[in-house]
């Protein structure tokens, strides 16, 4: 899902930028000149409520001289519905129009005022049923009040993407650096409060996304730690049997997970229940630079960061 806005002055740098409810995400990119394997050398979570963004996003564009870098925005999964539709038989061209009408129904606001972009799904994935399309829709209003946002501030919008993509992105950079066994995904899980997302990446496509919800402080608490851990064990294990029985995938030996709270019990449950490999997500294979260590909440700006690197790595996708 990308859009093209007018020309600047060109910067040897990009910015991948996640706008959360109460928060800015940023992650900076290494300027291209740099001689070095890190792609991402600062990553920056400014608390911001809707009404300070403007502010807060244009004095970080200045004080870090940032005017006219190329900005990879990134939606929260609050602010967009995505959803897999039989393909409609149209050419590439007008498959985004085709499939806003198909979904029409199932939106909450009329179609007039939906942005609505498509993107295949995984054609060895259908096991004999029609091919098929993922369909992200959100508010035209929505994304004009961010496109506003971003170019006020000083930056360049270059891509918007949804966070199921930018961890593709994520996953695309550690499969270049630890490539899997032939035929094998990676899977990576991000955890918030209450909820997160789970996706399954292979050859550059996007085979699975689930969003799960869970209450991520019971793994705080000693006597609710052991259920809850228990329980987003089973909705994990319940996509990766989806996984082998509905897509006819070989299941991924590596889990790659974070979480905003309480991320060492997360990995231990998951490591204890799951018959897979769990593992922290590797800042180095990510492509971020050494001194920098991101948190579970930054990673999702870190992939859109890394937008340019994975397009590279699917061959253009």
């Amino acid at each position: 899902m990308s859009l093209s806005w007018p020309f600047r002055r060109k910067h040897n740098q990009s910015v991948g930028l996640e706008i959360r409810p109460s928060a800015i995400v940023l992650a900076l990119t290494t300027p291209t000149s740099a001689k070095s394997d890190a792609q991402i050398l600062r990553v920056d979570t400014i608390a911001a409520q809707p009404a300070q963004r403007l502010l807060q996003l244009t004095e970080y564009v200045a004080s870090h001289k940032l005017q006219g870098a190329a900005c990879n925005l990134v939606l929260p999964p609050e602010f967009y519905a995505l959803q897999q539709i039989e393909r409609p038989p149209v050419d590439d061209s007008e498959m985004s129009a085709a499939a806003g009408w198909k979904i029409r129904d199932l939106l909450d606001y009329d179609l007039d005022d939906a942005i609505v972009e498509a993107f295949e799904f995984p054609d060895d994935a259908l096991r004999g049923r029609p091919a098929q399309v993922n369909v992200v829709s959100a508010r035209k209003t929505v994304l004009q009040d961010l496109i506003t946002l971003v170019e006020s501030s000083g930056l360049k919008l270059d891509t918007i993407d949804i966070t199921e993509l930018a961890l593709r992105n994520l996953l695309l950079q550690i499969q270049s650096a630890e490539p899997p066994a032939k035929g094998i995904g990676l899977a990576c899980l991000i955890m918030r409060e209450h909820g997160g997302i789970l996706v399954l990446v292979k050859d550059g496509n996007l085979y699975l996304t689930r969003r799960l919800d869970a209450d991520m402080e019971g793994l705080g608490d000693p006597e609710r730690q052991g259920a809850t851990g228990q329980q987003l064990a089973l909705e994990v294990q319940r996509s990766l049997d989806y996984v082998e029985s509905q897509l006819g995938q070989v299941p991924p030996r590596r889990l790659f997970a974070a979480s905003e709270l309480h991320e060492e019990q997360m990995l231990k449950a998951l490591d204890d229940t799951l018959g897979l490999q769990v593992l922290p997500l590797p800042s180095t294979e990510a492509g971020v630079a050494a001194a920098v260590i991101p948190s579970a909440g930054q990673w999702v700006a870190c992939g859109a960061a890394l937008r340019g690197q994975a397009r590279l790595a699917s061959g253009g996708a």
